[in-house]
């Protein structure tokens, strides 16, 4: 080998050796909120695992909706207004529309698909409402949620009228 290359294969080894590795970018904290959220619907409120709340709500974890029951905290919230809303409707699905993300907010907008229970001569009852939940996050996990679904549109779906009190005007 010659002088020259040998000279050029050092330094080529040299400049190699030199660089830094890369380091992967940090990940995005709106996207990791997002893909959480996106979890929680999808893989436990569709799939019914409510085993896997611990481990994405945080233990003081509220449901400050306007007219929430109780004062309670914690991801036992999340399990029992799903047991209600199971035992009129065994078959629920939630289908994520959109996802906002700004801070530490994430708005779910969301369709949730559900058939009421197959009864001696009365058949199953399919409804479909839209619906929206702010989340706020914390330390990766769900700590507060403020939830709107059309309620009114479920109500109307499943038979139900709306009539003023009687001797009211218009």
């Amino acid at each position: 080998m010659t002088r020259f290359a040998a000279v050029f294969l050092l330094l080529l080894a040299t400049s190699a050796a030199a660089q830094a590795p890369q380091q992967a970018p940090a990940p995005d904290p709106l996207q990791v909120n997002k893909a959480l959220v996106r979890r929680y619907i999808e893989e436990v409120l569709s799939a019914n695992r409510m085993e896997k709340l611990d481990e994405m709500l945080g233990p003081d974890f509220a449901d400050s909706t306007p007219g929430a029951l109780g004062s309670e905290t914690g991801p036992d919230i999340i399990r029992a207004a799903q047991g209600r809303i199971r035992a009129l409707f065994p078959t629920v699905q939630y289908q994520v529309e959109d996802l906002v993300a700004e801070g530490d907010k994430v708005v779910a907008r969301y369709t949730v698909r559900a058939a009421t229970k197959e009864e001696e001569g009365i058949p199953s009852q399919k409804v479909e409402i839209t619906g929206m939940t702010l989340f706020r996050i914390a330390d990766g996990r769900i700590r507060e949620v403020w939830i709107i679904n059309d309620q009114m549109e479920l109500y109307r779906q499943l038979g139900f009228t709306i009539q003023p009190p009687e001797g009211s005007k218009p």
